[in-house]
């Protein structure tokens, strides 16, 4: 997980933030069904997608940049036959953090909003 945020750079703190009191609101939503509780985990769930979301282009734009010569990787690196692919892949490897840990998240606050909606929806 301390890769995962490592590479992941900065962006990775608010999807962490995010996802995680959505997380806790799901939670509190599948313990007491309320439609209010509900919409407040649908909005931080949105607020965790679009952090995701930021975060991966954030962290594609790095790679690209340090590819065109702008970044910490010297040009003449780069230049060497089958570099340019190694740092490529690489640099794509980290860049997928922040999607791997935002959708996970998401994919839990599903889960437990789906545990909600069906305690919700069963005969008292």
């Amino acid at each position: 997980m301390m890769t995962l945020m490592r590479d992941g750079g900065f962006p990775m703190w608010f999807i962490v933030a995010c996802g995680l009191v959505a997380l806790g609101g799901a939670f509190r939503y599948a313990f007491q069904p309320d439609a209010a509780r509900l919409g407040f985990v649908k909005y931080m769930a949105s607020a965790t997608l679009f952090a995701t979301l930021a975060g991966l282009f954030l962290d594609v734009a790095a790679v690209c940049r340090a590819l065109a010569g702008q970044g910490p990787i010297p040009t003449e690196a780069l230049a060497q036959d089958g570099h340019i692919a190694t740092f490529l892949f690489r640099g794509l490897t980290e860049a997928m953090s922040p999607a791997l840990v935002g959708f996970l998240l998401l994919a839990l606050v599903a889960l437990v909003c789906g545990v909600g909606r069906s305690r919700q929806a069963a005969p008292a």
